[in-house]
């Protein structure tokens, strides 16, 4: 997409809902038109790094280092300073729960040496999957006028990672992450209701609110898009009254083999041909890959990869192992027993010949919720004032109370004469902002007297929400509140009003 149209992409509603298992599409609007993907762009950046896990080039307890490009990211973000590392699979956490841009960007840079060089590998990917109409410039959906998408190529790769990676898709049912002395929720506020299992929200301005999901229920699997709203809430209720409708109407019988999507190499090339679902054990060829065309219309070949000293060509195949399905959610406790004691209910070449050894392979992922949070990791601690980032990412999702009426809007009436104030912190969200209030309230006491309010503000063109009390005398009093908070592990920042 030319750089010039992509500056008219709209902030306007986008969504498919498709049957999982027949590939069949049961509503569309707008599908095919130009969106931008915001954070929902970090589900290519884990199928690529699921890739390489599969591969074996890197393992889970793989640690990866925070490059000062990866530090600073702006929120949301795990906070970690240039030189320090951090796990593969806590990585991964971080980006399916709080949507950590940092993250993402140590991902794309331990794999392909710079985030450029992992956009193009990301871009390739998403053609060898049939994904024609997107272009990825980033590994995180920070704004860019060059990432653009159709929610009918989202519904393809919502598909695929589930397709081609079972084992790992039980990370997008992460409920919380362990993060310091904080455990924050997952963004997807669906996440557990009508069978929904996953993956990914997404926000910046220009895109509004999106939201990639999926739901398995009664043995029937759909996936839904939906982009482009002014509000969460109201994206949550849309894509809620698109289940209700389309979830029924799904297939409620086998994976069909017209639903298996190809499964590329790494790089972005053809690679393995699709495992065959249904009764025809014959393997679905790889869509052609000759070249792809980046921004500027010229013709780009599939990158290469590397991860340290081991380079491998594009053209490297990964081998599909069998796949067994990621739990199920709300099914009886026999039933879940049942599915972890046989193979899947999709039949591949791997099941017929293993049959015949009596050999079965793998175990179907945990149930929704019970993956385990990630060991806690100190970040530094910064609040959103002037030579500081914003506090650490508190997540937008965390399931607590409606804002309570002490927290509001600041009044106009808060101004000098009502002396001196604190600031906790920022949040991408004013539930977020809510959390930090009712968590400081709680750890100390002496808060209550005191007027809490959450404050919008624009930064780098997105939109976070500050955590403060008022009514402090002097900047004693306020100084002094600030250390008691300190003692208690939070962050703290005393101002005049």
């Amino acid at each position: 997409m030319p750089v010039a149209q992509a500056a008219s992409v709209p902030r306007a509603y986008a969504g498919i809902v498709v049957d999982a298992k027949t590939g069949k599409v049961l509503y569309e609007s707008d599908a095919d038109e130009y969106r931008y993907p915001a954070s929902v762009t970090k589900v290519m950046t884990l199928y690529v790094l699921f890739q390489e896990l599969e591969a074996g080039n890197i393992k889970l307890s793989t640690k990866m280092t925070v490059s000062k490009h990866a530090a600073s990211a702006v929120p949301t973000k795990l906070g970690l300073k240039s030189g320090s590392t951090i796990t593969v699979e806590n990585a991964i956490k971080a980006l399916v729960t709080l949507s950590a841009n940092d993250m993402a960007r140590v991902i794309a840079e331990t794999i392909s040496g710079s985030e450029s060089a992992f956009a193009k590998r990301m871009t390739a990917t998403a053609k060898a999957l049939g994904m024609k109409r997107t272009t990825y410039a980033n590994a995180s959906g920070l704004p860019d006028g060059r990432q653009v998408t159709t929610v009918r190529d989202q519904s393809i790769l919502a598909r695929a990672i589930y397709e081609h990676f079972p084992k790992y898709y039980e990370y997008f049912q992460t409920k919380s992450f362990s993060y310091g002395s904080r455990t924050y929720g997952n963004h997807n506020n669906l996440l557990g209701s009508n069978g929904v299992d996953g993956i990914k929200t997404g926000y910046i301005n220009a895109s509004g609110y999106n939201l990639m999901t999926a739901s398995r229920k009664d043995g029937r699997h759909v996936v839904v898009i939906a982009f482009g709203f002014n509000k969460a809430g109201t994206r949550d209720a849309k894509v809620r009254e698109l289940l209700a409708k389309y979830l029924p109407k799904a297939r409620s019988g086998s994976y069909l083999d017209v639903a298996v999507i190809p499964e590329p190499g790494r790089g972005g090339g053809g690679g393995s041909p699709a495992v065959q679902v249904a009764s025809i054990p014959m393997p679905l060829p790889a869509p052609a890959f000759a070249s792809l065309m980046v921004d500027d219309g010229e013709a780009m070949a599939a990158p290469e990869f590397g991860i340290g000293d081991v380079t491998a060509s594009t053209q490297v195949a990964l081998v599909p192992s069998p796949l067994p399905q990621p739990a199920d959610i709300g099914m009886p406790a026999a039933i879940n027993a049942v599915n972890a004691a046989v193979p899947s209910g999709r039949t591949t070449i791997g099941d017929i010949i293993g049959s015949f050894s009596n050999a079965y392979l793998g175990a179907p992922p945990a149930p929704l919720g019970q993956t385990p949070a990630s060991a806690p990791i100190v970040p530094p601690v910064g609040l959103d004032v002037p030579s500081q980032p914003l506090d650490l990412m508190t997540s937008g999702s965390v399931d607590v109370a409606a804002i309570p009426e002490t927290a509001q809007a600041m009044p106009p009436s808060l101004g000098a004469s009502q002396g001196w104030i604190i600031q906790i912190g920022a949040a991408p969200s004013e539930n977020g902002a809510t959390f930090l209030l009712n968590d400081a309230a709680g750890k100390v006491s002496s808060l209550a007297t005191h007027q809490s309010f959450i404050q919008q503000i624009q930064k780098d063109g997105q939109t976070f929400f500050r955590a403060r009390f008022g009514g402090f005398a002097d900047q004693g009093t306020a100084n002094d509140m600030c250390k008691q908070l300190k003692l208690a592990k939070m962050s703290c920042l005393a101002m005049q009003s």
